[in-house]
């Protein structure tokens, strides 16, 4: 077992070069070591660097976009620096302006959001009233105190139910059959939502609206993948939402920010190109 261990270790510095150069085997030598780092380069290093400096810029709000004035703690229980976008009003843009368009169009009232994370989709479209009530499910125990600090200091406690993994019943227990009528699924459970909707469950998600997070390139298995898009096209208009472009000089707030610095705010840490997949009732 020390031996493997020993091997998977050694294997990890030629690839860490491979991608990151001299100070990715920097950084993955220290893991080897057992030193704890949040960085795989030098890279990673200026996104913390930035994204201290914006979380200090706004104060932990977020400044400007469809979620403005939403509280984040910035406490998270995953790797990555994806605050800096957040803050700004920027994650997930094309996503946040789909679900808004969904909403005014279909006068959706209720959110389930499988894969809450921090909240920052749920948290930002109740607190700016464009749904009424909704659920967050997030199966990382500390990832739901973080969610519900974010819940609490935004005013939500009321509003917001926080729970566990992803659990159709537990939805049944807070929205009716007319409700979920009125109900959007945001989910973002990298790469169960292949296993999570089935023929068993549609009853319950049938009649709503769905946006999920595209995580083919997680899921080995094509059968089941084959078989969640047959679902969906059975029951759905299906659309494949693309992401999308950002202007980092289109914020005042940051104009003192270098290129450098700008450029990696934008960046929200993907292994690949990936899109969503936006389901509406037929």
């Amino acid at each position: 077992m020390k031996i493997n261990l020993l091997l998977k270790k050694i294997k990890s510095i030629p690839l860490a070069y491979q991608k990151y150069g001299l100070d990715g085997v920097i950084y993955a030598t220290l893991r080897n070591l057992g030193i704890k780092t949040k960085y795989n380069s030098i890279i990673d290093k200026k996104k913390d660097h930035t994204q201290k400096k914006i979380i200090h810029l706004t104060k932990k709000k977020i400044i400007s976009g469809y979620y403005k004035s939403t509280y984040l703690n910035c406490n998270t229980s995953w790797s990555g620096f994806d605050y800096s976008s957040k803050l700004l009003g920027l994650y997930e843009h094309q996503v946040q302006e789909k679900i808004i368009q969904l909403q005014k169009k279909y006068q959706l009232e209720n959110i389930v959001n499988f894969g809450a994370a921090d909240g920052f989709h749920i948290i930002g479209l109740i607190k700016n009233k464009y749904f009424k009530k909704g659920i967050a499910f997030e199966i990382d125990k500390q990832g739901q105190k973080y969610l519900q600090d974010n819940i609490n200091m935004n005013n939500l406690r009321e509003k917001i139910v926080v729970s566990g993994k992803a659990d159709f019943e537990k939805v049944i227990d807070y929205l009716n059959e007319d409700e979920l009528k009125k109900n959007l699924f945001l989910v973002d459970v990298e790469g169960d939502e292949f296993s999570i909707f089935n023929e068993n469950n549609l009853r319950f998600f049938r009649k709503s609206f769905l946006i999920i997070e595209n995580h083919s390139f997680l899921v080995n298995d094509e059968e089941s993948k084959k078989k969640f898009f047959q679902l969906m096209k059975n029951n759905f208009s299906l659309e494949i939402l693309q992401n999308s472009g950002r202007n980092p000089y289109a914020i005042d707030e940051i104009q003192d920010l270098d290129d450098d610095e700008r450029w990696l705010i934008m960046s929200e840490g993907r292994p690949k190109k990936m899109d969503w997949i936006v389901c509406v009732p037929l």
